[in-house]
């Protein structure tokens, strides 16, 4: 039997997940040639993988964005502490 990565990770990509966990399930549930066996090994690992750096790319991208976001505050707050530490100072000068 050969499954056909294609239409796996094109079922994958329509968030149709219960199809392609029935193509899984078939797959796994019938008696193979050592061939047979190794080729659908391979595309398994593959679609794993496939997955498995999606999720980590957007997981990278979010962390990334989170980051930047820090900054945006980090620079933000310094920036009132500093008005903040000037409008005292103005303050003690005009009395």
């Amino acid at each position: 039997m050969n499954i056909d990565i294609n239409n796996i990770e094109s079922l994958l990509a329509e968030k149709k997940y219960d199809e392609v966990r029935a193509i899984i399930q078939e797959a796994t549930s019938k008696e193979f040639s050592d061939e047979e066996r190794g080729a659908t090994l391979t595309g398994l690992a593959s679609v794993y993988m496939d997955i498995s750096n999606a999720i980590n790319i957007r997981y990278r991208d979010a962390l990334q964005e989170a980051l930047a976001g820090m900054k945006d505050i980090n620079a933000a707050e310094g920036k009132a502490v500093e008005n903040a530490k000037l409008a005292e100072v103005r303050g003690k000068l005009n009395q």
